[in-house]
């Protein structure tokens, strides 16, 4: 792929793709391991979940407690994501989540370093996306991972146990 990565996860807000839709574009694009999550609109906050078979039970509006328990029962990882511009993670619950969102494309180098902090204050796994909006910015930001999972469960598995390095370009492209 031309930005160099290896694998992509596809989110999208408060649905997941279809298997059938899915499969077809995991087909199309060889060479390139894709996975699938969602972000799920949460009452006071944006969480991307990856892993879980069936996003139709997590809610736009949901409390961080429901989309949390729902996850952990499928063994998903939940990821506070952009923990400044969407809440206030200071009132949030954050030991339910596994990793906080420490640079995307849409972070400033300041929300950048006030996220990095906020997971470092509550012992949270650190990972870094693209948050792309545009073709032109993936791989801008990533998580580095020892390896590429074989599915959406072995990387929510490598997410919730802390196996992934937050990277990002400083400055960005463009």
């Amino acid at each position: 792929m031309a930005a160099g990565v290896s694998g992509v996860v596809l989110t999208e807000h408060d649905l997941q793709w279809q298997d059938e839709e899915f499969e077809l574009l995991r087909r199309s694009s060889p060479g390139i391991s894709i996975f699938r999550g969602i972000e799920v609109s949460a009452a006071g906050c944006h969480v991307v979940v990856i892993g879980i078979e069936d996003a139709g039970c997590l809610q736009r509006g949901a409390s961080l407690e429901e989309v949390a328990t729902l996850a952990a029962a499928e063994e998903a990882a939940v990821i506070l994501a952009h923990p400044y511009r969407d809440s206030d993670p200071d009132h949030l619950p954050l030991h339910l989540v596994d990793a906080i969102e420490v640079a995307s494309t849409s972070f400033t180098e300041s929300e950048a370093k006030r996220a990095r902090a906020l997971a470092t204050r509550n012992g949270k796994h650190q990972v870094a996306s693209s948050d792309a909006h545009a073709l032109v910015r993936v791989g801008w930001a990533w998580t580095e991972f020892p390896k590429i999972p074989a599915n959406e469960t072995e990387l929510a598995r490598l997410i919730r146990n802390g196996n992934g390095k937050p990277v990002a370009l400083r400055p960005f492209p463009g």
